[in-house]
Parts: structure tokens; C-alpha cells; sequence
């Protein structure tokens, strides 16, 4: 039913489209995302979504045939920037010296958490109601990231040497998962509690360091 991340599907029109029109695509793609991320499927109508990106209901209609295939292309929009932007930062990670590496990793994953807590939120509804959906964001994502995970870890182990040993990766990859993406998840009800905004740069910055610090604990030899 669902298309690979970087096959979004085509919005419905005649001809080859104006810059508006794709201008347009990606604004209604982008509030569904946060739509979608904020209520979940069955809770978002093209209605809500049309008042989130400031158009008309038709004009969502024009562009995409219906919510279901709305979905497809904001997930899969989503997924595909997310993979391009870990894509070109692990560029940046070849001969840095462990310490480096990790600080760079936990500092990126916290930025990249905080640029996407839409699609966590669609993450976690979709895969804990099970369906067509879950299946294809377990296929598409999930599995792929968690294999990057690993080989990621194994390379780190590889650094320090064939003595070097680390916790299970079923424990590391969950556990890291659960310190860069928690805190914007419930962003609203840490800035009830504690008063703090966490899409600060501060806020991020210094969580990031944190996840330095405890994935330096877990995985560096001393």
C-alpha cells in the first residue's frame, strides 16, 4: 500500500505544475504532518488540516486524492529528509577520534529530535495500534535505523579494540532512543512543571551533552 520514503506520492493535477502549486503541496504536506502527529490519524480531518497550513479545503483536495494518501506523502516526506540530513552528517564522522565521535553523535540525534517530534508522535501511535501503516513505517524506518544503530556501535567497539565490550544493542539503541526524543514529546508538560522551553538552543544543547556524557559511560573503554 505504501511507497518507499523517497517515492511521495504525486499530488493529483493536469499538466506540469507551477511553482505554486508545489509550493502549496509541501505547506498542506508539512501541517499534516503536524496534524497527524498531534491526533493521529483517525483524530485529523482534511478540515483540520486545511485551517493548520492557512488554505482552502478544496486546495487539499486538488493536491492530494484523499487523507490516507495525504498521510502516505507527509510520513513519507518526513522520513525522507530525515534519512538525507543523518545522511550527510555521518559524512562529517569518518577518522574522529571516539570521544569526538560520540559527542558529535549525541549532539546531532538531539537536534534531530527536536526538528521531528511530529513524526515520533506518528512513530509510537501508529506502531502501537498495529495495521498497514505501522507495518510500512516498520519496514521503512524503523528496521533501517535500528541497523544503522548497530553498525554504528559495532564500529565504535571496533575503535577501542578486540577486548572492548559494550551492553546488549537491544538495551543501547532503546534506551537512546528514549533520552533524545522524550523531552519533545512532552514539551508542554515540561514547560508546566519546570518552566523551561526544551526548543531552546540551550535546552538542546545542553541535553545533547547529557546523552554525551551517558552514551561516553556506556560505551567508552577506560
Amino acid at each position: 500500500m505504501l511507497a518507499n520514503p523517497p517515492d511521495i506520492p504525486t499530488p493529483r493535477r493536469r499538466g506540469r505544475p507551477a511553482k505554486s502549486d508545489i509550493d502549496a503541496a509541501v505547506v498542506i504536506r508539512e501541517a499534516a504532518l503536524k496534524a497527524f502527529g498531534r491526533a493521529g490519524f483517525q483524530g485529523t480531518s482534511i478540515a483540520d488540516i486545511a485551517r493548520l497550513a492557512g488554505v482552502a479545503k478544496p486546495l487539499v483536495h486538488y493536491h492530494f486524492a484523499s487523507k490516507e494518501v495525504l498521510w502516505e506523502a507527509a510520513v513519507n516526506g518526513a522520513v525522507a529528509n530525515l534519512m538525507d540530513e543523518l545522511a550527510s552528517f555521518r559524512k562529517g564522522l569518518n577518522a574522529l577520534p571516539i570521544q569526538d565521535l560520540l559527542r558529535q553523535i549525541s549532539r546531532q540525534l538531539v537536534v534531530f529530535a527536536s526538528r521531528h517530534p511530529a513524526l515520533v508522535h506518528i512513530v509510537i501511535d501508529e506502531t502501537a495500534k498495529g495495521g498497514p501503516r505501522a507495518q510500512w513505517i516498520q519496514t521503512h524506518f524503523l528496521l533501517p535505523s535500528y541497523a544503522v544503530a548497530k553498525n554504528l556501535l559495532s564500529g565504535i567497539a571496533l575503535m577501542q579494540g578486540p577486548t572492548a565490550s559494550q551492553p546488549p544493542v537491544e538495551h543501547i539503541v532503546p534506551i537512546v532512543l528514549g533520552v533524545m526524543n522524550f523531552a519533545f514529546m512532552e514539551a508542554e508538560v515540561i514547560r508546566k512543571a519546570y518552566g523551561v522551553d526544551v526548543y531552546s538552543d540551550g535546552y538542546i544543547e545542553r541535553h545533547g551533552d547529557l546523552l554525551f556524557q551517558f552514551m561516553r559511560g556506556l560505551l567508552v573503554k577506560t
